[in-house]
């Protein structure tokens, strides 16, 4: 799939904010609860670009501190994908984002 100029610029943006924050351990030991609509919770830590659990529906919340930085992103890649929403602490959606990857920064 071709990357528009577009796409790219906003892609990176959305990565370069997430991760601004990853200059220290404490930062990167922050964990971070994704809420999929079937129930279903993952915890992941430590920053960088992480593969969501597939078969559980769209996310709808993510839950950290409120200086942890997120991107949720289409694909299982955070290259290459759409970024779906971004944020910090912890953020639900009314309507449930198909996200396959997360930043966390």
């Amino acid at each position: 799939m071709p990357i528009r100029p577009a796409n790219l610029a906003t892609m990176s943006a959305t990565i370069a904010g997430a991760i601004a924050g990853l200059s220290s351990r404490e930062d990167q030991a922050s964990p971070v609860r994704i809420t999929f609509e079937s129930g279903y919770q993952q915890t992941v830590e430590n920053g960088g670009c992480r593969a969501l659990k597939t078969g559980q529906g769209g996310v709808t919340e993510v839950s950290t501190e409120a200086k942890v930085k997120f991107a949720l992103f289409s694909g299982t890649s955070c290259q290459g994908s759409r970024a779906l929403a971004s944020g910090h602490g912890t953020v639900s959606f009314g309507d449930p984002v198909l996200a396959g990857a997360i930043v966390i920064g």
